[in-house]
């Protein structure tokens, strides 16, 4: 008997080899939500109000979500260990954080901003400086002529006058419009610590809450799921602050050390820059090699000591302890992620562009896996309810009952 044999009805072969083949209905599905997506797009002037509304929530969501991560483990503590009230150790918690941010803003802020106009009204000197050394080398290699290195001065030292007069204008016309957008601010700051405090005291059970929208058969799936996304993301989050950090007081106090101006400043800079992975402390390294040339060789070479101090510390001490690999992404994903989220976002696309994608592959790993166990195109992957049910067939060998004792 010809096992290939054709169908009686032409219609039947189409039928099973096209209409119920699972991989055309997956394709006709994927073609009808890329539909949707193509329509949604056309008629984007009608999802103005939904951008509006994201735009005006989104900062203070954003704000509240990482002083929730930062946070969590503090009110559980106090509640675990000290035998706290959950409303009382919320609001210590939401207390000692203002205080802190208040302190920092009436202490260290205004340091930071004298160094920085200090800086910047440099900026002349330090185009002097640049072109005294370019002279004393032209001097000795006779690169190019003095009438040259004359020209060369003079437009420098030009452009940096400007440039420096430009960027503190540029900085006092910023606040200028900080001012004028100041109900923003405003709404941020009013509405951040309220959601804040509603995460610390309902965070727990949002999975449950949010869980009630979807089908019965799906839900310890998707509770899974979203536990899962709430691991990467806590994780991330608080590794990468704890990670700046320390790299911040590592560059203030090498910088300190060896004698190097603006350090506090540089430090400064440096931390929050680390929160973008690989690009971050490079970055964050050019100005004090600028400086540290300026000043002496000697200085530029503490600034290389103290910057390779660093990255060892970071990349094999401090990054393997606090990080580890909770991601689990490659360093080249990593990186692509960071120049796709950065051309699409700008700055806030770099900064949550990984723990985002992290997220999105939570999601993308659950959906496969539920397609693979229901789609009936891998059959040696069971849904996990039959997995647990699952009785021998009768092809199978039944395994040896023992025989009875004597």
């Amino acid at each position: 008997m010809n096992k290939w044999r054709q169908p009686e009805s032409g219609f039947s072969w189409f039928y099973q080899r096209f209409l119920n083949n699972h991989i055309t209905i997956l394709l006709l599905n994927l073609f009808l939500f890329l539909l949707v997506v193509h329509g949604l797009v056309q008629n984007a002037g009608l999802l103005d109000p939904v951008w509006r509304f994201i735009g005006i929530a989104a900062p203070a969501i954003i704000v509240a979500g990482i002083l929730f991560y930062v946070l969590d483990p503090f009110v559980h503590f106090m509640e675990r260990r000290l035998h706290i009230k959950e409303g009382l150790a919320i609001t210590i918690a939401l207390v000692l954080t203002i205080a802190i941010l208040v302190l920092i803003f009436l202490s260290l802020i205004p340091f930071l901003t004298r160094q920085t106009a200090s800086m910047i009204g440099s900026l002349p000197q330090f185009a002097n400086d640049i072109m005294h050394q370019l002279n004393q080398a032209n001097q000795q290699h006779h690169w190019l002529t003095n009438d040259n290195l004359n020209e060369i001065n003079q437009r420098v030292t030009t452009y940096f006058s400007k440039r420096g007069w430009n960027l503190l204008t540029g900085t006092l016309s910023s606040i200028g419009n900080v001012v004028t957008t100041v109900s923003d601010w405003v709404i941020t700051l009013i509405t951040a610590p309220l959601v804040l405090f509603f995460m610390l005291k309902d965070g727990s059970r949002f999975p449950q809450f949010i869980s009630r929208v979807v089908p019965t058969a799906y839900r310890d799936r998707f509770i899974v799921m979203l536990d899962q996304m709430n691991v990467k993301v806590s994780s991330y989050i608080r590794g990468q602050l704890t990670v700046a950090l320390c790299v911040l007081i590592i560059f203030t106090t090498g910088y300190s050390i060896i004698g190097l101006k603006y350090a506090l400043l540089l430090g400064v800079i440096a931390g929050p820059l680390n929160l973008i992975p690989y690009f971050g402390s490079a970055i964050a390294l050019l100005p004090a090699l600028i400086i540290g040339a300026i000043t002496s060789p000697s200085m530029l070479l503490g600034v290389v000591i103290v910057y390779l101090v660093e990255w060892v510390l970071e990349t094999q001490v401090l990054s393997p302890l606090i990080m580890g690999n909770s991601l689990e992404m490659h360093p080249i994903t990593i990186v692509f992620v960071l120049l796709a989220a950065g051309k699409m976002f700008g700055l806030t696309g770099v900064i949550l562009g990984v723990p985002g994608f992290a997220v999105l592959k939570v999601f993308v790993i659950t959906t496969f896996h539920w397609y693979q166990e229901y789609s009936a195109l891998y059959p040696d992957v069971l849904p996990d309810d039959e997995a647990l049910t699952t009785t021998p067939t009768p092809d199978a060998p039944e395994s040896p009952t023992p025989a009875p004792k004597k």
